[in-house]
């Protein structure tokens, strides 16, 4: 139901097309003539177009035609054609063999099945004709060379052997956009008309203009085709001749891109890059040289230049319409100025006519730059009244040597001196040039100080600079101006004035310490910083103590009263500046005091202290109590169980059966040291002259026969030339008796025992197949240690 319902509003939504009956519902596509030769049947095509929105019918029908004309294979039903759908048909038209060259006609009734009103009467012409019989005088597939820029003029010849007069019209047809023409062309309408009688032939004459040869085409070898049309005035017959123009073989090598001049620095090389192109028609080899003067090569020097050229790969060729970029390198002689101006000549290999040239050069950059700088900043502060060096650092940045000078400008707060002469430094060099920086008599402490640093070249062109910033460094120097020492009431009390006597404003931090420990105090100034709420000063702080300023302070201790001997008291007094606190100022006061008188309870002591250790220690085992116990638990337990492993391992040692150790393939030396027998002693042999032993020998075998003289050479290759004879005419001899056997018939035969074994033997090889051996089964022994808690 869902889909009746979507079908029905999707046939609401679509648009509705009105058409009208008296709408034209086709185009037909129908010749107005047709040439046809007595008894001749031919083909005429019919052509529709449906323009409407639906499908129509048509019926075609022949309405009127003349004797000598049968039309058939018409359609009898209606043809069905869909919305905007093309169609044709062929029918066949024949004219009789007694027809008169003459012009008839026969025509054709179509109508609309759905369109009654509608239809269309169509008149076609027939023209009988006689006969045409044109014909070239050349076979198709002619081929020509031609070459580029040439206008290459052409001729053939076309006979007329109809056995009629005739008027012919000469065309060119191709798909090429090369310019041709025909002679005798009055209007340059690519056409000539030309009167050919019966048996007659003429040369029809034209030109074609070959075009150039751009971007390697057209190839070698190859070209457009044309065909040449002659069509007849009697029956509108065309005869054809087709052939084809092939470009001839074209050498040129151009060059398409240089980069710009080469800027290289002194004694530097660099590559410049030329792009070069195949514009023949054909595979090239590249021939490149460079030329100056009268020097023409691939590699030149001059003037302390080189120059050359690389990638060139003349050995591969370059097909048509292919780049290839080539390096021409420059080596420049390692001065600050210079230009180099080379020709560069291309040409295909063989061809030197046209060879093609580009200028390019290189020159010398000269780069003059510089750095400044500094390695450390050990002068951020310079003491009172000395002098700091400041290492200054400076690098040629540049691609050649140079002199620098450095300048100090907007120097304030001290004095600043650096060398005035000119300073040399090769490319890529550096120099530690001293900057001395001297602070101005009786300066004021942190009194700041700066300067710029200049790096010029010798014609005062700056190149770089660097700001120098320090100060004075603050003087500390206090002096005690007046210090006194005095005890009264069992005090040691002391008073003090300290002088500020360095460059600027300092302050001071004063404490206070005693040989013994003693109730003691100090009574500063009015302006010192003390802790609130002490009541016993021990330190306190001045601040802003201007130079040349002095204050006041006052100290007392009590001196120890209950001491056992007699001895030195001493009262110390430490002052750090807020400038500088690592450089404290020191002032001692002392007294001596006598002992104090013993009393009977200290008699006692010796007692007491032996007491309170015994008591301390017996403390400290109660309270170690169970620590203690745990330990000695533990190490019995352990004792006990070292014991049972022991025991255990000798009962395995003595049940365990003996086992030869497994012998090492790596062993089989070792084995050489184990003598398994005993080494046979020697026998001395007894010992015999030897005069005597020479005596004996010839008492047996004789005195010594003397050798015998050699045999003549010349006798011994005789009777080498003798025995090879022999031994040569005996196998002679061997060879014929086996001939003379061959041929009568007596020759070898096979044994017989020597026969064909069976094809159906089996080889046993059960008998060679190892017997698979089961391995015991040996379990793994336990081991009882594995078991010990």
């Amino acid at each position: 139901m869902r889909r009746i319902v979507a079908i029905l509003i999707a046939t609401l939504v679509l648009p509705s097309i009105s058409v009208s009956a008296s709408d034209t519902p086709f185009d037909f596509f129908i010749d107005e003539e047709v040439v046809i030769h007595p008894d001749e049947t031919v083909q005429f095509r019919i052509a529709w177009h449906n323009i409407v929105g639906d499908e129509r019918h048509f019926a075609i029908s022949l309405n009127n035609s003349d004797s000598n004309i049968s039309v058939e294979d018409l359609p009898i039903d209606w043809t069905r054609v869909g919305s905007g759908r093309l169609g044709e048909m062929m029918i066949n038209v024949t004219v009789l063999p007694n027809s008169n060259y003459e012009t008839i006609s026969f025509g054709l009734n179509i109508t609309c099945q759905e369109v009654p009103d509608w239809s269309i009467i169509h008149d076609v012409d027939v023209i009988v004709s006689r006969w045409s019989n044109l014909n070239f005088g050349a076979n198709d597939g002619s081929s020509f060379y031609v070459q580029q820029n040439v206008n290459t003029s052409l001729a053939v010849n076309i006979s007329n052997n109809a056995g009629f007069d005739d008027l012919i019209k000469v065309r060119m047809n191709t798909n090429s956009n090369w310019q041709y023409g025909f002679v005798g062309d009055e209007n340059n309408d690519d056409e000539v008309h030309i009167e050919l009688d019966d048996g007659e032939y003429i040369f029809i004459n034209f030109w074609i203009i070959t075009p150039s040869i751009v971007d390697g085409a057209p190839l070698a070898g190859t070209g457009p085709t044309f065909t040449l049309e002659a069509e007849s005035n009697l029956d509108k017959r065309v005869e054809s001749w087709t052939f084809s123009l092939e470009m001839q073989t074209f050498h040129n090598m151009t060059v398409d891109i240089v980069d710009d001049n080469l800027s290289i620095e002194p004694g530097d090389d660099g590559r410049l890059e030329v792009t070069i192109r195949n514009n023949g028609n054909v595979d090239t080899y590249l021939d490149a040289s460079l030329k100056l003067g009268n020097l023409n090569d691939d590699r030149i020097e001059a003037e302390n230049w080189t120059v050359a050229i690389f990638n060139a790969f003349e050995f591969q060729s370059l097909e048509p319409n292919e780049s290839r970029v080539i390096e021409i390198g420059f080596d420049a002689p390692n001065t600050n100025a210079g230009t180099f101006d080379v020709e560069l000549i291309v040409m295909p290999q063989s061809f030197p006519q046209r060879a093609s040239s580009v200028m390019i050069s290189s020159v010398i950059d000269w780069q003059r730059s510089g750095t400044i700088s500094t390695n450390n900043d050990n002068c951020s502060t310079v003491q009172w009244n000395q002098t700091c060096q400041q290492s200054i650092e400076i690098e040629n940045t540049g691609n050649f040597f140079e002199n620098f000078m450095l300048f100090v400008i907007d120097d304030s707060g001290m004095e600043f001196e650096i060398t005035s002469e000119p300073i040399g430094l090769s490319k890529g060099s550096s120099a530690s040039i001293p900057l001395n920086m001297t602070t101005f008599d009786g300066a004021e402490g942190l009194l700041p100080a700066s300067a710029t640093v200049q790096l010029k070249l010798e014609s005062g062109e700056l190149v770089d600079s660097i700001s120098i910033s320090s100060s004075t460094a603050p003087r500390v120097n206090w002096l005690w101006e007046n210090a006194a020492s005095s005890v009264t009431s069992n005090r040691l009390e002391v008073v003090v004035t300290m002088r500020n006597e360095g460059n600027t404003a300092d302050g001071l931090i004063v404490r206070m310490s005693s040989s013994y420990f003693t109730e003691m105090s100090f009574i500063p100034p009015n302006n010192a910083i003390i802790e609130d709420g002490t009541i016993n000063i021990r330190s306190f702080e001045v601040i802003d103590i201007e130079k040349g300023s002095n204050f006041t302070f006052r100290a007392w201790a009590e001196i120890p009263d209950d001491q056992n001997s007699n001895d030195e008291f001493y009262l110390n007094i430490t002052a750090h500046s807020r400038l500088a606190e690592e450089n404290p100022f020191y002032y001692s006061a002392n007294t001596s005091f006598d002992a104090a008188a013993k009393t009977a309870d200290e008699e006692n002591s010796v007692v007491n202290s032996l007491t309170d250790f015994v008591a301390t220690f017996f403390a400290i085992i109660w309270a170690w109590k169970w620590i203690i116990f745990a330990t000695l638990v533990s190490a019995l337990m352990i004792n006990k169980s070292l014991r049972d492993r022991q025991s255990r391992l000798e009962y395995a040692a003595l049940n365990k059966p003996p086992t030869d150790a497994q012998e090492q393939p790596e062993d089989w030396m070792a084995e050489f040291a184990n003598k398994k027998q005993s080494i046979p002693e020697i026998t001395e042999s007894p010992q015999i002259p030897s005069e005597v032993f020479t005596g004996m020998f010839q008492a047996v075998g004789g005195e010594r026969k003397p050798s015998a003289q050699p045999v003549d050479s010349q006798l011994v290759g005789a009777a080498s030339t003798v025995l090879d004879h022999h031994d040569t005419m005996a196998v002679k001899t061997k060879l014929d008796d086996l001939a003379s056997d061959i041929a009568e018939g007596e020759i070898s035969k096979p044994h017989s025992a020597n026969v064909a074994l069976p094809d159906d033997i089996v080889p046993v090889t059960a008998r060679t197949v190892p017997t698979p051996k089961n391995e015991p089964d040996v379990r793994d022994m336990l081991d009882l240690d594995d078991l010990d808690l």
